[in-house]
């Protein structure tokens, strides 16, 4: 299996927020389906697209899946991302590289959404 997951996020300047992202990244790992999973920033977070990308290259990875963490679809999905891709993609053109909707095009936010509704509540 020659196939890795890089999960796109947007970067933020919040505390915990790059922890989080990487967590997921971990999860996923753990789960089997793909050789490596790594993370990508947007902005304001290291590393890069093509850092990220450069990384799993150098293990031998020949193929890449894309998968932006945003709910939804904005000009990073519909430019930015793209771009960025394309110009990895130039350096290395012997990687297959894949771009997934955003996860907002999923049906299981709103029962996400409707779970944690639920759930835990903080008073204000």
């Amino acid at each position: 299996m020659n196939r890795a997951l890089l999960i796109l996020a947007h970067g933020s300047r919040a505390q915990g927020s790059e922890e989080t992202v990487y967590k997921i990244a971990e999860k996923l790992k753990a789960a089997g389906e793909y050789r490596d999973v790594k993370v990508a920033f947007l902005q304001f977070n290291r590393p890069n697209i093509a850092e990220s990308v450069n990384k799993l290259v150098s293990k031998g990875i020949t193929e890449i899946v894309a998968a932006p963490a945003f709910l939804f679809t904005g000009n990073h999905v519909l430019k930015d991302i793209p771009e960025e891709l394309k110009k990895v993609k130039a350096i290395c053109p012997e990687v297959r590289i894949a771009l997934a909707e955003p996860i907002g095009y999923d049906d299981r936010i709103c029962g996400i959404i409707s779970e944690r509704a639920k759930g835990n509540l903080v008073e204000l």
